[in-house]
């Protein structure tokens, strides 16, 4: 006789209920918190297990825009947290939380206190992943919570990814901290109080693999004593590296000279003499040797010039964001200046060229014709418009090529 469907998942239930508490902690620790949670009702088994659970997920985005939403998930995330200290759970081996908030006064008033208060309670020895990201609408800088301080303290930690903080009311160089576990750090929308502190941030990290650097600003620029205390920072594990809108003028490149994989502004790779107005750091820069993957932001007319340090590039991305970012045409073609020497990665190594938002600028057109005519090995040149430029393509398809093997693709 066929049993009825429903009792087939009963007795599943019952196989999955037969486990160890362990296994089935670790099972509900692959879930947001909410479905967690949500798994007491099942039965009188399931009541108490997700306190025990070393993973508290929010990574689905929590929206806010009303004091009650914010108070509702203010109860929620006190509950979970409060009964899972009551059941004896105290070791939380992943945080994650992201968090939008529709009114910048709800933010700061009712949400930002709450939250360093959350960060306090979960950042203790043994956390190794720690993810918050708080977006606010037109929220002033003045305005952008302080970073908790205790997360600066917890040592295990191995993996550490933050939103929208401000480094303020401490010195790095006070506190003692460092990160000896670290490998990932990766910062969007972060205000330190000097250049030094971010610097200090870094030296802290010895064996940092994976650095994301997005849109950090300093209320103070750097002094000339930052740039010589800092001229031997070293990330020797560094393999991957994105920096872009890092508001300092200067910043070691020699830091990350180990990587395979860099994404960085052109003219952090340009000395003073290759740019104008004078954006370039102070430092010199190194060769890349272990690089195989490039991506460039903005002045395309300096790419030729800074290529010299990368000589096992295999795949190059240029990005022109905007005809603002782009300067002055006039200018551009006055920077271009061909290389004396090919540099040795489109001698030998580049096959795959993309260049972004193309703008129709001469100066473009310039760098695109070059890599064409020297990139001995180059199987893809793909180029995105921002509008049609048909005669561009004639040009291009028109133009010497050292490799007979290329594609130009275009989109």
């Amino acid at each position: 006789m066929q049993q009825p469907r429903n009792s087939k998942a009963a007795l599943a239930v019952d196989k999955i209920s037969s486990l160890p508490d362990a296994i089935l902690s670790r099972i509900l620790s692959l879930l947001s918190i909410k479905d967690a949670v949500a798994t007491s009702v099942l039965s009188k088994r399931w009541i108490h297990l997700w306190h025990y659970v070393d993973s508290i997920d929010f990574s689905d985005i929590i929206t806010v825009n009303s004091i009650l939403s914010n108070s509702n998930f203010n109860n929620f995330m006190y509950s979970v947290l409060l009964s899972r200290y009551a059941a004896g759970s105290h070791f939380t081996n992943r945080f994650c939380l992201v968090i939008e908030y529709g009114n910048p006064n709800l933010a700061y008033n009712l949400g930002f206190p709450n939250v360093n208060k959350w960060v306090n309670l979960i950042v203790q020895p043994g956390l190794k992943y720690l993810r918050l990201h708080l977006y606010v609408n037109d929220n002033a800088d003045d305005q952008i919570p302080k970073l908790p301080i205790g997360i600066l303290n917890c040592r295990t930690l191995v993996s550490l990814d933050l939103r929208q903080f401000c480094a303020k009311d401490f010195s790095f160089s006070s506190i003692g901290f460092g990160f000896p576990s670290l490998n990932v750090l990766h910062l969007r929308d972060i205000c330190f109080h000097e250049v030094r502190d971010f610097m200090l941030l870094l030296a802290g990290c010895p064996i940092l693999e994976d650095l994301l650097a997005i849109d950090i600003n300093f209320h103070n620029k750097e002094d000339p004593l930052t740039i010589q205390e800092f001229k031997s920072l070293s990330l020797p594990k560094l393999i991957n590296a994105h920096m872009a809108q890092c508001w300092c003028s200067c910043f070691p490149m020699k830091a990350l000279s180990n990587t395979e994989f860099l994404c960085v502004e052109t003219f952090m790779l340009c000395t003073k003499e290759q740019v104008n107005p004078p954006q370039c750091p102070y430092y010199d820069i190194p060769i890349f040797h272990n690089l195989t993957q490039l991506e460039l932001h903005d002045r395309l007319e300096l790419v030729a010039q800074v290529l010299q340090y990368f000589p096992k590039l295999q795949k190059l991305e240029l990005n022109q964001e905007s005809y603002e970012t782009a300067g002055n045409e006039e200018d551009g073609q006055q920077n271009w200046a061909e290389p004396e020497v090919v540099p040795q990665c489109l001698s030998s190594h580049l096959r795959t060229c993309s260049i972004h938002n193309f703008l129709g600028l001469q100066s473009e057109l310039m760098l695109a014709k070059y890599i064409l005519k020297n990139a001995r090995n180059l199987q893809i040149m793909e180029i995105g418009y921002l509008r049609c430029y048909p005669e561009m393509q004639i040009k291009l398809s028109a133009c010497p090529k050292a490799s007979a093997t290329c594609q130009l693709l275009y989109y």
